[in-house]
């Protein structure tokens, strides 16, 4: 048979109690016999005290002599309990034995007391004792008392049926114990395994393409717990690699069919003779392929950074001064538009991001919205700190999107307008980077239209 978890499990906690159990009932039995002895031997000790001063009360301090008869009474009921008298006087007025006058009785009480011991205590050594006490009235001897029993001790009738049935207490509870540990022990671990069983389902099913799959089952256990949050995550990173994937194999086949197909009929007709390989001609294609190329380069880029292939190299830096050089570098594009470009922000503006990084999403923000901003207008960079996070807002005085795209903006190879796109070079892949870069720092990035007009692109980062 093949040893499972939820087996191991099962005999692991059911042995452990077993042993707790056995441990505890040889405990409870040695514990019981020490603790019968001792109370054998104080109730042995209570019952020569009590005859003791019963005899003494028997005594007549006028005439000096002891009451035959209750002496009589006490003897027999002294035998009834195991233990055997003999009271004599100093004036020998009174020499009573119960040996004398119950002899074979005697002889009976002591015999069960002794195979009573035996068959509860096999080893048990035992013999006939006796011992002396000296009876007397107000510091006067009066006589002696002999009392003779079977010791050092013995346990009458309705003691050893009390240990019987505090054994058999003990056996009832040991097997309900056993019982209930077995139950509980199923009960564990199927609440161990269960959730463990769905996280190999669950993988199997991963292993099998269902990219995506998720289970909801939870445990009591803080480690299974994480160990199934994992899995549930990489099931759906699994999940959005394997569309990131088929989305790009889809962008990629749709964004360069056109130029490839344009470049393979050019090239044929250039080969076949149907044109003239003039340098018009072989610099067009030259551009084509220079173009295709970037685009690869692009997405590459963007496959990259979705899927975390790329690490930040997050230093504190001063947002202003950042945006500056972003500004010089489009100084004189800016100059041939007449487009002012603004800036507002504090004397005090850390950023804690990927320099570069950051600087590659202000230069596709910027140059997005020097595309859509007609001559003479304006694009404004804002910083604002509220302690927690920052926001860099991007806003310009251009047509702004149409509110049905603004959803679109920031899929790979979206455009607002085809022959808007063609007439300034961009090819829809440059938004979705910038999204990229922000959601690997943590944040995220919206488009919005302004109040009066042109866009709105906002940043928001965590400060640190």
């Amino acid at each position: 048979m093949k040893l499972t978890l939820k087996n191991t499990l099962i005999v692991s906690y059911s042995a452990i109690a077993l042993l707790i159990i056995f441990a505890l009932s040889i405990l409870f039995n040695l514990t019981a016999d020490d603790i019968f002895e001792q109370y054998a031997r104080k109730q042995q000790r209570n019952q020569m005290e009590q005859i003791k001063t019963q005899i003494d009360q028997l005594y007549n301090s006028k005439t000096e002599m002891y009451e035959k008869e209750g002496i009589e009474i006490i003897g027999y009921a002294a035998l009834q309990n195991g233990m055997i008298i003999h009271v004599q006087s100093t004036n020998k007025q009174i020499d009573w034995d119960a040996k004398s006058h119950r002899a074979e009785e005697c002889n009976i009480v002591l015999r069960h007391a002794e195979n009573t011991m035996q068959r509860k205590y096999p080893n048990f050594n035992g013999s006939y004792l006796e011992e002396t006490f000296t009876l007397k009235q107000k510091d006067k001897v009066t006589g002696t008392l002999k009392i003779g029993y079977y010791g050092p001790y013995s346990l009458n009738d309705q003691e050893l049926s009390l240990m019987k049935d505090l054994n058999s207490s003990l056996l009832f509870i040991g097997g309900a114990a056993i019982f209930l540990v077995i139950v509980l022990g199923f009960l564990i671990a199927w609440i161990v395994t269960k959730p463990i069983t769905s996280v190999i389902c669950l993988a199997q099913k991963i292993a099998g393409g269902e990219y995506g799959a998720q289970t909801k089952t939870r445990s009591p256990v803080v480690e299974t717990n994480k160990l199934i949050d994992s899995i549930n995550e990489m099931s759906k990173a699994l999940e959005m690699e394997e569309k990131q994937k088929r989305q790009i194999t889809t962008d990629v086949a749709h964004e360069l069919r056109t130029p490839l197909t344009n470049l393979q009929s050019h090239m044929e007709a250039m080969i076949d003779g149907v044109w003239e390989a003039t340098e018009s001609r072989l610099e067009s294609c030259h551009g084509e392929i220079l173009r295709l190329v970037k685009i690869v380069d692009q997405l590459k880029e963007l496959y990259d950074l979705e899927n975390r292939n790329q690490i930040l190299d997050q230093t504190m830096f001063e947002f202003e001064e950042m945006n500056q050089a972003v500004f010089r570098d489009f100084e004189l594009k800016a100059k041939e538009k007449e487009i002012n470009l603004l800036q507002i922000v504090p004397e005090k503006s850390p950023v804690y991001a990927d320099y570069n990084r950051f600087k590659q999403c202000m230069v596709n923000l910027i140059s997005n919205a020097l595309a859509y901003t007609p001559r003479g207008g304006t694009i404004t960079v804002e910083y604002k700190n509220n302690g927690k996070q920052i926001r860099v807002l991007v806003y310009d005085t251009g047509i702004g999107f149409p509110n049905t795209d603004l959803p679109y903006l920031f899929d790979r190879f979206y455009r607002v307008d085809k022959s808007r796109s063609k007439k300034t070079g961009g090819m829809g892949i440059g938004l979705s980077i910038t999204k990229a870069i922000v959601e690997k720092h943590g944040g995220k990035i919206t488009a919005e239209n302004g109040p009066d007009k042109g866009a709105v692109f906002t940043i928001i980062l965590p400060l640190k």
